[in-house]
């Protein structure tokens, strides 16, 4: 059986990065369809999401969707690519366009298609209530350790706000019951 692989019955741990880690989630307007689609996923694909923050180059995510998560994640990043590859050619963003055609693999690119996120989730079984809460803080102090806010829950693009008790919040997450 493949080293990372969902299908058990646990919340797993799971990264999504931008090709070659290139920082283009930096504006709203490339954020947003992650946003929507991850909200998508929520209400129509069984999707449950736990924990989550959103980089500049990359996503991590907590989450559950029974045994059909890496099927939700690669739907997920499809439209998202395919949505913030559009934006980027209508920003006329010349520059990433062509880094992230020299990123993508030979075979997507000889089929005509540029990527946008790296392959693989590599999701990790989140086993015990102790993994859950470490992973959680390692997600939500991410933008902290890269020193773009001095508190988690200042990052508006996480779930770190919604764990404090704001309700003002980008995306809702589910919490775990334990």
């Amino acid at each position: 059986m493949p080293r990372y692989r969902a299908n058990e019955a646990f919340v797993y741990f799971g990264t999504v990065t931008v090709l070659d880690w290139l920082p283009v989630l930096i504006e709203s307007r490339y954020i947003d369809p992650i946003i929507t689609s991850l909200q998508y996923c929520r209400e129509n694909k069984g999707l449950s999401l736990y924990g989550f923050v959103i980089m500049p180059n990359h996503i991590h995510l907590m989450a559950y969707a029974d045994n059909r998560l890496e099927g939700v994640i690669r739907d997920f990043k499809r439209f998202t690519a395919s949505t913030i590859n559009s934006l980027l050619r209508e920003d006329g963003r010349l520059s990433i366009l062509e880094w992230l055609r020299k990123n993508t693999s030979d075979r997507r690119r000889e089929k005509g298609e540029l990527g946008f996120w790296h392959p693989g989730f590599h999701p990790k079984a989140l086993f015990s209530e102790d993994v859950f809460e470490q992973k959680l803080r390692y997600v939500h102090e991410n933008p902290v350790r890269k020193g773009l806010v001095r508190r988690p829950e200042d990052w508006w693009y996480s779930s770190a706000g919604e764990y404090e008790g704001a309700t003002d919040v980008c995306l809702h997450v589910d919490f775990p019951e334990f």
